[in-house]
């Protein structure tokens, strides 16, 4: 039994610096597959479709989850109503998703842009981990994931 608990001891911190990646991992993955979505969606449906965070907070804008919408009105915000294709619920843990531009929505037009027109970068990262990642939306609707070190 002692000889348990010491490897126990031993193995917890690398245990948990484990689970902090595979979070921090899931959370870039699940936000770069719903910009993708969105930009898929916007193309087959010949319509503006967006990317909403669903209860947003300065720094920390997507964090508390995201909606992928049809936006019926064009407006590039979430409204009452209007088509959700995917939900997002909030990230578990130290997991903090910002945006370079404080933006709380993005929306592709018809054609797969983002309108308007311009670049956003996100940063998925969490004080559990030594690695965050950059996924970098551009303005004619591709996004590019880097790994990077720390919080910025």
């Amino acid at each position: 039994m002692s000889v348990l608990a010491v490897m126990l001891t031993i193995a917890a911190p690398g245990l948990s610096s484990l689970v902090a990646a595979n979070a921090l991992s899931s959370a870039q993955g699940e936000l770069a597959s719903a910009i993708v979505l969105a930009r898929g969606e916007a193309l087959k449906r010949a319509t503006a479709v967006g990317v909403a965070a669903v209860a947003p907070v300065h720094g920390a804008e997507f964090s508390g989850g995201w909606v992928v919408f049809v936006d019926a009105n064009g407006n590039g915000v979430y409204d009452v109503g209007e088509i959700v294709v995917r939900a997002q619920p909030a990230l578990r843990g130290n997991v903090v998703v910002s945006t370079s531009t404080g933006a709380t929505a993005i929306a592709f037009n018809g054609r797969g842009f983002v309108a308007p027109f311009a670049s956003v970068i996100f940063t998925v990262c969490s004080s559990d981990a030594r690695k965050s990642y950059q996924v970098r939306l551009e303005p004619v609707g591709l996004a590019d994931v880097a790994e990077t070190t720390g919080c910025s």
